[in-house]
């Protein structure tokens, strides 16, 4: 189960803000949902490299599943 919505489909906030509602409400064993959707795509495009690239810094890996 999820447990951090990165609200990347809301249109009235930008892709910064998405970005710091991820990281502000990540921890360790989390599970972040971005949405694969036109609606969500121009915040995506913004929020997953720099949340992705954060993590990444704390040492964290990423694969596919």
């Amino acid at each position: 189960m999820w447990d951090v919505l990165s609200a990347d489909f809301d249109t009235s906030i930008t892709g910064e803000q998405c970005v710091r509602n991820v990281i502000k409400n990540t921890s360790a064993g989390s599970i972040i949902v971005f949405h694969d959707s036109a609606k969500a795509m121009d915040r995506l495009r913004i929020a997953l490299p720099k949340v992705l690239l954060h993590f990444t810094n704390l040492g964290y890996q990423f694969k596919a599943l």
